[in-house]
């Protein structure tokens, strides 16, 4: 089941009965989550599917007892159920920004890139340091690293693997192979994780180049660390150096290694929900993507 997008602007309109479609701002490029912003002040978040409408009692439930002690701005969301579709939804007050996406990035300067950087591992080092025990008690739930990561790859080897060449699916096998062998040599320490810093969830200010927040907390789990960093190489290895400089937690000897799996996969992931969803034109693309992907870093 998928909750139909009619139904989020029949709630938004009983909301808002007298707000105008100008007056709103839709962000619907997420896989979990749509969200609308009203007048560019109260942001309302609707779930796409009911395995993602679950999560939500968690995440507000996590941020309201951890989120002040964030050194970044980050929502603080209101629980809701409209009482004609009994759909949840979550209130809070917008982030004012915009994604920090490559293309945003590359007009910042490079001091202005080591303190978002420097930011960003600050964050990263208070919730990576947070109690598992207590973030357990509200429901946060933990995964088995090397379980999770088998599952996916047999998914992918029966949705990806027949819209691939035979060369990308040994590239993908390999990568997958060589991440069970370091795991069952080197176990994961886990702690509490964000699960999802991706461009779309760090928020800047585009006038003057500083970290505005980080938001969407929905994925929030018990897990390896180091997954929190697959993306941040993306803006440049520098970047990525800098974050660390800032984050104060121990990495163990794998850390970097399983880094670069979650980022590597992460082609692979993008081509699966494509097919998952039937979009044909995101196949094409992503198919585009994986294999441009792979030539780079093989090359």
């Amino acid at each position: 089941m998928i909750f139909d997008r009619k139904v989020f602007r029949e709630i938004i309109q009983r909301l808002f009965p007298n707000i105008k479609d100008g007056q709103i701002q839709i962000f619907d490029d997420g896989w979990d989550y749509v969200v609308f912003v009203i007048e560019g002040q109260k942001a309302v978040r609707f779930p796409r599917r009911p395995d993602y409408a679950k999560k939500l009692p968690v995440e507000v439930a996590f941020l309201n007892h951890f989120g002040g002690q964030f050194p970044v701005s980050v929502p603080k969301l209101t629980l809701h159920a409209d009482k004609k579709t009994c759909l949840p939804y979550v209130t809070y007050d917008f982030i004012p920004g915009v994604q920090f996406k490559k293309n945003v990035s590359d007009t910042f300067s490079k001091e202005e890139l080591r303190l978002i950087a420097s930011r960003i591992g600050n964050f990263l080092e208070k919730l990576h340091s947070l109690s598992v025990n207590k973030v357990k008690k509200l429901g946060v739930r933990q995964v088995e690293s090397l379980k999770t990561w088998r599952n996916k790859f047999e998914k992918i080897k029966t949705n990806v693997f027949p819209h691939i060449s035979r060369p990308e699916q040994n590239w993908a096998t390999s990568i997958f192979q060589n991440f069970f062998t370091i795991v069952q040599e080197s176990p994961i320490p886990l702690t509490v994780i964000h699960s999802d810093i991706m461009p779309e969830h760090i928020i800047v200010n585009p006038k003057t180049h500083t970290l505005s927040g980080i938001i969407d907390f929905g994925d929030i789990e018990i897990g390896d660390p180091a997954y929190d960093f697959a993306f941040l190489a993306k803006y440049g290895k520098n970047f990525l150096e800098w974050t660390y400089e800032n984050y104060k937690q121990p990495r163990d000897n794998a850390f970097e290694i399983r880094r670069q799996f979650y980022l590597d996969r992460l082609v692979l992931t993008n081509l699966e929900h494509s097919i998952e969803i039937k979009n044909q034109t995101m196949i094409k693309r992503h198919k585009a993507e994986l294999g441009a992907y792979i030539s780079r870093n093989e090359g």
